[in-house]
């Protein structure tokens, strides 16, 4: 997801900025809990009337902050390759919320789920055992399913962080960016743009085939013609897909590729290589496109989504200074879900903070990736930025909602 420089000097002076920043965050997410309509939800959790869950001393693993609230963090600390990164970043992120907010509001125990599906349930009964009152994570999806299994038997509320939407429900809420979501942002934008023809090149998966939908169900309701191209992600598979695709591509079609990577260089420098001309043509991507070099000239004009950065730059260049690397979407997420639960015990107290019918207000939250909020289904909705290609950077274009009004 500045202010004029008071007379203050040197240490004094980044001490009086970080706390304002501080301030202003939490009163944004305040603001969003306390002017909420609440109603009740009761289905998909235990028909259990909520109530404080009794401390034991001495939890299972990292333990910070104090409080008559314990809150479980579920990361595959020790896991092989990305998966302990993207571990690392959520829980740097969680800390430098726990020294802004959590302190003396909660105790945070962090456990490791290891990448297993198995451990993660272990680690959630472990924590339901313990007396967390909510939990946090897991990261995958089927360590979300296992862990879930024993969560919402017990009537407690999770917040993960799989992007997974088959594992999303009343009581298991996923806080990440979600495909579905960025493909309607993407398409509704480009059909306010006047597009009536998109040509996609979506990957042969589960991913694939959910972006295909939205694509077919948003473009089909006002009679947006739609073709797509399936690819297997390899050199070969990609070769095969753009061949049968070179005699298909409507002349004034848009181009959709929502991988991120090295994908859309590889497909648009092929497409240009079997004679396919993109001059004139819309180039279209997704959130994805973070991790794209659109330094590329081909990439010059090109609409892609993209979370709202407008808090992210202070948080990135404290986290730069904490951990001495630069902090990616998982560091935000791992920050904002320690924030909502901080305003949430202030705001409604311990026994009602994490219920559905509080977490699911329609009015949403606002962290340091822009606003979001929780659907009754699990799955979250986030207010979505598309930024343009510019001399090789990423500009806005529409900037993300600040209200959930009218939408």
């Amino acid at each position: 997801m500045r202010i004029k420089k008071p007379a203050i000097d040197g240490l004094g002076f980044a001490r009086f900025f970080r706390a304002l920043l501080v301030v202003m965050a939490l009163s944004g997410l305040l603001a969003a809990c306390q002017s909420s309509t609440i109603g009740s939800a009761t289905d998909g959790l235990a028909d259990i009337e909520p109530t404080l869950p009794e401390l034991t001393p001495n939890p299972q693993g990292e333990v910070f902050g104090q409080g008559t609230v314990r809150v479980s963090l579920l990361i595959p600390k020790t896991a092989s390759g990305n998966a302990a990164s993207v571990a690392n970043e959520i829980r740097n992120g969680a800390l430098m919320a726990m020294q802004d907010f959590g302190q003396n509001d909660f105790q945070l125990v962090i456990k490791d789920t290891q990448a297993l599906a198995a451990e993660a349930q272990t680690k959630a009964n472990e924590a339901i055992s313990e007396g967390s009152s909510l939990i946090l994570g897991p990261l995958f999806s089927s360590s979300v399913s296992a862990a879930s299994a024993v969560t919402q038997p017990a009537g407690r509320t999770m917040i993960a962080f799989s992007n997974d939407t088959s594992v999303g429900r009343k009581g298991v809420y996923l806080l990440s960016y979600t495909q579905q979501a960025d493909t309607e942002r993407m398409v509704d934008y480009a059909i306010s743009r006047g597009i009536r023809n998109i040509h996609a090149f979506l990957p042969n998966s589960p991913v694939g085939s959910l972006q295909e939908a939205v694509l077919r169900q948003k473009g089909g309701a006002i009679g947006v013609n739609i073709a797509v191209s399936k690819y297997e992600r390899s050199p070969a598979g990609i070769e095969a897909a753009l061949s049968a695709a070179a005699t298909n591509i409507a002349p004034q079609a848009a181009i959709y590729i929502p991988e991120g990577g090295q994908v859309p260089s590889v497909i648009l420098a092929g497409l240009q290589r079997i004679g396919v001309t993109l001059a004139g043509r819309q180039l279209l991507g997704s959130g994805q496109w973070e991790s794209v070099k659109l330094s590329n000239p081909t990439f010059e004009g090109a609409l892609y989504t993209g979370r709202d950065i407008r808090n992210f730059s202070s948080f990135s260049t404290r986290y730069e200074q904490n951990y001495n690397a630069k902090p990616g979407v998982f560091a935000a997420l791992g920050y904002d879900s320690i924030t909502l639960v901080a305003s949430l015990l202030r705001a409604k107290g311990p026994v009602e903070a994490f219920q559905p019918q509080t977490l699911e207000n329609p009015r949403g939250f606002n962290g340091i990736n822009g606003l979001f909020r929780f659907r009754s289904n699990g799955t979250v909705e986030r207010g979505l930025a598309i930024y343009r290609v510019e001399n090789g950077v990423g500009r806005v274009e529409a900037p993300a909602p600040s209200s959930f009004s009218g939408l």
